[in-house]
C-alpha cells in the first residue's frame, strides 16, 4: 500500500496562486519541446529467458570444452547410454557451446525419446525462437510432454505461455497450472499462486494466499517476502499485522527488491509496524529510488526537499521528482511540476509545469488520478497562461494519451 509524505508541502500551496500571478511575465513564455515524457506503460508476460542452469549436468571438463568450442557432434559420449541420452548430451554440449540449431535439434530428438529436460528445453527454445523460429504452439507441446511427468518447470511454463491468452495453444486458464507447479515445489509459481488467489473475489482464498506467499518467502524467494508483506500490511488473509509487514519488506528488500525498499522506507516514515525514524526511512527510499523504482524517486526527493532524515537540497530533490515523473509515477509529475511552477531546484517554466500537471492527471496504467492538490495546482497555473497556450498544451496532452 502507497502512502503519501508530501503533506507538509501542500502548506505552500496556500497564497501560491498570487505567486503566481505575480512571477509570469507578460505575454506568453517560450520553452523547448515537450520533455521526453513518459510513455504509456505496455506490459506483456515476462517469459523465462533462459534454460535452469541446474539442469545442465555435463561434467565441467566438458562444459569448458564446449565453450571453448567443442561441437555437439565431435562430443566424446560416454558408454552404454541410450540413444536419446546420447542425443541429450549432445544438446547441452550444444546449448552450453551457444549452438542453437544443434542444441534444438537434439534436445527435440532426445524428448521425444522420453527424457523430461531435453523436453523443456526444446519448449523454452521454441518459445524464444532460439536455433529456430518462434514456435509456440511447439513450445506448448514439448511443454506438455515434460509437465506429463509433473515437472514443476514445465508446468510453470505453460501457466506463463497460458497467460498470453491465446486460444489456439488450447491451455486454458494460467491459474490451474502455476497450482500445479507451486504443489509441485516450484517456488517462483508459488509467489503467481500467492497473487493469484490474492486477487480473487472469494476472501477465503486470502487466507490460501498468505500459505503460499509465506511458503515462497521461507525458501528465500524475495518476491514471496514481499508478496506475504503486502498481504500483512493489508489485513487480507488475517488481521493486519504491519510490524510483520515490515519485516518481510525489509527482507526483501535486502534481497535487492525496489519495491519492498519503498515500502520499508514508507512505513519507517509514518512509525507504521514500529518506530518512526527519519533517518532510517530516508536511506530505504534512496535505496529503492537509485535502484530506478519511480514512485520512490519523487519520495525521496521529496525528503530531500523537506530536510527530512537528513540535510535540505532543493536541487537534488528536483532531479528526483524529474527522475520519477520520467518514470511514469503520477505523484513525482505532481511534485516536479510544483518546483517548476514555483522555480526550486529548477528554473522556473510555467508551461512545462502545467505539461507535467496534466501528465500527473492519469497513472501508468491510463487511469484518472483524482488529487484535490494536483487539481489546485492545475487551476493556478490556467490562471497564469493564456488561453492559446492552455490549449496547445493541452492539445499535445491528448495526442500523448
Amino acid at each position: 500500500m502507497i502512502k503519501r509524505l508530501y503533506a507538509p508541502l501542500i502548506a505552500a500551496l496556500s497564497g501560491f496562486w498570487i505567486f503566481l500571478a505575480a512571477t509570469v511575465p507578460a505575454g506568453a513564455q517560450t520553452v523547448s519541446e515537450l520533455e521526453d515524457a513518459p510513455q504509456p506503460d505496455v506490459t506483456s508476460a515476462t517469459l523465462v529467458p533462459i534454460f535452469p542452469q541446474d539442469l545442465i549436468l555435463l561434467p565441467e571438463d566438458v562444459q569448458s570444452a564446449a565453450i571453448e568450442g567443442l561441437a555437439a557432434d565431435a562430443a566424446e559420449i560416454p558408454a552404454g547410454v541410450s540413444g536419446a541420452d546420447e542425443a541429450w548430451y549432445r544438446a547441452q554440449v550444444a546449448y552450453v557451446g551457444e549452438d542453437w540449431a544443434s542444441a534444438r535439434n537434439y534436445a527435440e530428438t532426445a524428448a521425444v525419446g522420453g527424457i523430461v529436460d531435453a523436453a523443456l528445453l526444446s519448449g523454452i527454445m521454441a518459445r524464444n525462437g532460439a536455433g529456430g523460429p518462434v514456435d509456440l504452439s511447439a513450445a506448448a507441446r514439448w511443454f506438455n510432454r515434460a509437465a506429463d511427468r509433473d515437472d514443476p518447470v514445465a508446468l510453470y511454463n505453460l501457466g506463463q505461455l497460458a497467460r498470453l491468452g491465446d486460444p489456439s495453444l488450447g491451455l486454458g486458464q494460467a491459474e490451474p497450472w502455476f497450482e500445479r507447479s507451486a504443489r509441485a515445489g516450484h517456488i517462483p509459481a508459488m509467489v503467481e499462486h500467492a497473487i493469484n488467489l490474492r486477487a480473487s473475489p472469494v476472501p477465503q482464498d486470502a487466507i490460501t494466499a498468505r500459505e503460499w506467499a509465506g511458503r515462497a518467502a521461507q525458501q528465500g524467494s524475495a518476491e514471496g517476502m514481499y508478496q506475504l508483506a503486502q498481504l500483512l500490511d493489508a489485513g487480507q488473509g488475517g488481521p493486519r499485522d504491519a510490524a510483520g509487514a515490515r519485516v518481510w519488506y525489509e527482507r526483501a528488500a535486502n534481497d535487492r527488491l525496489a519495491e519492498a525498499a519503498f515500502q520499508a522506507g514508507m512505513m519507517w516514515a509514518d512509525g507504521e509496524g514500529g518506530e518512526q525514524d527519519d533517518e532510517t526511512a530516508r536511506e530505504w527510499l534512496r535505496i529503492a529510488a537509485e535502484s530506478g523504482y519511480a514512485p520512490a524517486q519523487g519520495q525521496y526527493g521529496l525528503m530531500m526537499y523537506q530536510g527530512r532524515g537528513g540535510a535540505t537540497d532543493i536541487e537534488m530533490a528536483a532531479h528526483w521528482f524529474s527522475r520519477g515523473a520520467r518514470g511514469g509515477d503520477a505523484e513525482s509529475q505532481f511534485l516536479y511540476a510544483f518546483t517548476l511552477a514555483r522555480g526550486e531546484g529548477v528554473p522556473q517554466d510555467l508551461e512545462m509545469a502545467y505539461r507535467w500537471t496534466l501528465l500527473a492527471s492519469i497513472d501508468h496504467l491510463g487511469a484518472p488520478v483524482h488529487d484535490r492538490d494536483r487539481e489546485r495546482l492545475e487551476a493556478g497555473l490556467e490562471g497564469a497562461l493564456s488561453p492559446d497556450v492552455r490549449q496547445r498544451i493541452r492539445a499535445e496532452f491528448e495526442a500523448l494519451r
